[in-house]
């Protein structure tokens, strides 16, 4: 049943070697910049962008409207025939006695008399007052439907067509930068945690040494006290610095793997999909060639903000300039208009706004903003320039660090192999053992601290001056 049990723990120790992939530091970046929900939201915001920017391709096109309408009126159009009755009848009386008039005169050569003029007028007026109606009527319905068509053609906005577009497409420029922006940073940040693993392999590798020689010092130990050569509490000196070495080792262990997890997180994939990074730390840094110039992804973020606000100085601009259209109407439904209009119109139509208490105050505002971009861009780029400066003398300064770091520790291994032969010799105990390869291994801590650290300091110059994804050529 045990070889049984062994045989299957073996093979699914296989299996897990087998399957589990080996991540190298090009693979992490690229997956992260596929997958990393910051880069998503980036590349989802400039496509909106570029939407936008083939829509206000299309804005100097006319604009075709379906106007159409169901109304309904308190009561019916009517026309008041009583507010001019007075005036119908009088006016009707006085054409009736001159028809008259000029009839009896052509007959007769005369006019007629001032009495027959006034029974005329006053018989006339009679007449008609008792004819007139005494109602207003109606001459439309209570609800009526209407539609037509409306274009509407730009031909003159005073620039703003044109400051619209260009507008979009610095939009889109920005856009373009965030993204870079957020690829650069993503991409540091994997950098930062692949050092941080790599950082653990090597530290994991020189505990587990650390830990034979413990437990080749323990196993000596206890043949010396069977020969009763050291005394029990020597012993146990050797016991517990095996036990804190084996400590060590998990606590490290851990660390890795909460060093994975987050790893994994920032590249997008599954907590539970098995990786491995077996690479350690190079025992050797290698200074870069310093750049005079950088193209950092936040200082033209910034630039192409300054670009945005130039645009909108010229937008609020436009905006005290007239605009003209050109119009037409077609109205293919309208026979329960009170009114029949025409069934068709074409025009120009101007727009102008003459006054606006807000536009000289809009127009600073915009000016202003482009001023802020420049000491916005001015300053970053100042920072860039600090940054790079101390990245730079950082790598120089922790690379003869290491240098000097890297001799304590090949000291420390020639006095670890003295002690030990001295313990041999009898003329130094176990825990002398003990001790000096706790100094070997904090030795060894010391000097890959400073390699790592100088790595760092390595990415962030490399970030700094918009070169993040060059660290590969340093770490494979």
């Amino acid at each position: 049943m045990s070889i049984k049990k062994t045989s299957v723990s073996l093979f699914l120790m296989l299996s897990a070697k087998i399957f589990c992939q080996q991540f190298s530091l090009k693979y992490c970046i690229e997956k992260a910049q596929q997958n990393n929900t910051v880069i998503k939201i980036a590349e989802q915001s400039l496509e909106t962008r570029q939407k936008l920017l083939e829509s206000s391709k299309n804005n100097g096109l006319p604009k075709l409207d379906l106007l159409a309408g169901y109304n309904y009126i308190g009561e019916p159009l009517r026309i008041n025939l009583q507010q001019v009755k007075d005036g119908i009848v009088e006016g009707s009386a006085n054409q009736a006695v001159y028809s008259a008039n000029t009839a009896y005169q052509q007959i007769t050569g005369n006019p007629l008399s001032q009495q027959v003029q006034n029974v005329i007028y006053q018989t006339s007026k009679d007449i008609i007052s008792a004819v007139y109606p005494d109602y207003n009527p109606e001459i439309t319905k209570q609800s009526y439907f209407l539609a037509g068509l409306v274009v509407r053609q730009p031909i003159y906005l005073g620039g703003k067509l044109k400051s619209s577009r260009k507008l979009s497409e610095e939009q889109v420029k920005s856009s373009e930068a965030n993204l870079q922006s957020s690829k650069d940073i993503t991409a540091y940040n994997i950098v930062l945690q692949y050092l941080q693993v790599m950082y653990l392999n090597s530290m994991i590798d020189k505990q587990k040494k650390s830990l034979e020689s413990l437990q080749k010092n323990e196993s000596y130990a206890g043949n010396l006290l069977k020969a009763e050569i050291i005394p029990p509490y020597q012993k146990n000196w050797a016991d517990i610095a095996r036990m804190q070495g084996e400590t060590n080792l998990k606590n490290l262990t851990t660390e890795k793997e909460n060093a994975l997890f987050i790893l994994k997180d920032m590249m997008g994939i599954p907590l539970d999909e098995p990786v491995e990074i077996t690479e350690m730390l190079k025992e050797s840094s290698e200074i870069p060639v310093f750049s005079s110039g950088s193209v950092n992804a936040d200082v033209q973020f910034l630039q192409s903000k300054k670009a945005e606000a130039e645009t909108g100085v010229d937008i609020t601009k436009s905006l005290s300039r007239p605009n003209i259209f050109a119009i037409g109407n077609v109205q293919f439904f309208r026979k329960d208009l009170p009114v029949i209009t025409p069934p068709w119109l074409v025009g120009i139509e101007l727009q102008w706004t003459l006054f606006d208490p807000e536009r000289r105050s809009r127009n600073l505002a915009s000016q202003s903003l482009v001023k802020e971009a420049d000491l916005l861009i001015e300053q970053k780029q100042k920072s860039v320039n600090l940054a790079a400066k101390i990245a730079e003398n950082k790598m120089i300064s922790l690379k003869q660090q290491s240098e000097t770091l890297d001799a304590s520790r090949k000291q420390a291994y020639q006095t670890t192999d003295m002690v030990r032969k001295r313990m041999e010799n009898s003329l130094s105990s176990v825990k002398d053992v003990n001790d000096v390869l706790q100094l070997q291994y904090e030795t060894e801590k010391l000097y890959y601290t400073s390699l790592v650290a100088y790595q760092t300091a390595l990415a962030t110059y490399l970030y700094i001056i918009g070169k993040p994804e060059d660290i590969t050529s340093y770490i494979p």
